[in-house]
């Protein structure tokens, strides 16, 4: 391939200015049969995304309480979390807390090392994941935030900045139809539709 661009290059300072139109009409057959090829397959190879888990994930809730250097538990007083289970690790400065409902069921886990929470995440009483909502260096929600319907399927998506809402967010439907669309300024306040 390189050596048909050098080439072609090569012709086009060479040839006379009447003949430059025909050697741009062969770049551009070339350039629209590979740069379709080249989209695809940064398409598929380039976007590949780890697939991120709706559920309790058991091991590492086992490898927390391992590596914890001590644990209480706690009476908590809201209608969603009844106890409040935490787990201290001296050795990096980690404070593991999951909060339990009535019925002993995880209902939300946040790990915080030196007072900046490194992972949150609240479930349902059937185990699955309301948000997937990433964090910044400061513990505040930073990055495309998930929230999903109980079944698993997906609430609201947008943009989180600095744990605010920015940008467009779209609300869904169960079955997975856009059913609303707010857009969001800096300071995570919505934008108010322009009406013609």
């Amino acid at each position: 391939m390189d050596k048909i661009l050098i080439k072609l290059f090569y012709l086009k300072k060479h040839l006379p200015v009447g003949r430059c139109f025909f050697l741009n009409l062969h770049l551009l057959f070339f350039m629209e049969k590979f740069i379709p090829l080249f989209a695809f397959i940064l398409f598929c190879f380039g976007c590949t995304q780890k697939a991120i888990s709706n559920k309790i994930d058991k091991a590492r809730l086992d490898s927390i309480a391992k590596a914890s250097d001590s644990s209480y538990s706690k009476p908590y007083y809201r209608s969603d979390f009844v106890t409040a289970q935490y787990y201290l690790n001296k050795k990096d400065s980690s404070v593991s807390q999951l909060m339990k409902d009535s019925a002993g069921n995880i209902r939300q886990i946040i790990i915080a090392k030196k007072d900046i929470r490194t992972f949150f995440a609240q479930y349902y009483t059937n185990g699955n994941l309301q948000a997937n909502l990433p964090l910044d260096e400061f513990g505040q929600f930073h990055g495309n935030g998930i929230f999903y319907f109980e079944d698993g399927n997906v609430q609201s998506s947008g943009n989180f900045t600095h744990g605010v809402k920015t940008g467009q967010w779209n609300v869904f439907d169960e079955k997975g139809k856009v059913i609303a669309t707010d857009e969001y300024d800096k300071n995570g306040q919505i934008i108010p539709r322009q009406h013609p």
